[in-house]
């Protein structure tokens, strides 16, 4: 999230750090056969994710494209968070999928030029009080509570308007910046729809 009228990235689509996610495969495992088994729905959409994410940044690591998935994931099925764009019918994974593409392209160590952090990008200089640490601000659950909860406020101050919320998220009138993330949500929704996948866990998606 930037508060400038120029959307301005440091960081694309392109290769990310993975050491750490890399050391957490094995814990990663298990939660996902756990999820297959407990919670089919969730572990639906984090199939989904896990695929969207591959295709739109190749470069980044399997690992960190697993771990991100999965935080999405929980966090969309978490009772906490939920809002919707009934003007363009998209769901919150279709939305909270569509801002983060656009916002870092699914890369969790992505730092903008005005020092917006993260998947959903957060602000620093604007809502530093609600991490304990810049990491703290990369760290893909708190990222998404934070960012999830920056938009749900605009959400409910723009009449569930996306795009008016948008405009507040980017912190400026920016029509080319709404347009691509509602694009992107539109995408997601798209390519759930036209290719559903298969009931089998596959190797890479288990982390193997």
């Amino acid at each position: 999230m930037k508060i400038a009228g120029i959307v301005f990235f440091v960081l694309v689509c392109g290769f990310s750090h993975g050491s750490a996610y890399d050391k957490g495969i094995e814990n990663i495992r298990g939660e996902i056969e756990f999820m297959k088994k407990d919670d089919p729905d969730k572990y639906r959409d984090f199939r989904y994710a896990l695929r969207h994410i591959r295709s739109i940044n190749k470069k980044q690591r399997e690992t960190t494209s697993i771990f991100v998935a999965k935080a999405v994931a929980d966090h969309v099925h978490g009772k906490k968070y939920r809002f919707t764009s009934n003007e363009h019918r998209l769901n919150f994974l279709s939305v909270i999928m569509g801002i983060i593409r656009v916002e870092s392209c699914f890369n969790p160590h992505a730092v903008s030029g005005k020092n917006a952090r993260g998947l959903m990008q957060v602000h620093w200089p604007t809502w530093k009080q609600y991490f304990s640490s810049q990491e703290e601000a990369h760290d893909l659950n708190r990222n998404l509570s934070v960012g999830t909860q920056i938009l749900g406020l605009y959400m409910n101050r723009s009449n569930n308007d996306l795009r008016l919320a948008l405009y507040k998220y980017l912190g400026a009138k920016d029509d080319r910046y709404a347009d691509k993330v509602i694009a992107s949500a539109i995408a997601f929704k798209k390519s759930v729809l036209s290719n559903p996948i298969k009931d089998i866990l596959d190797g890479a998606e288990n982390g193997r």
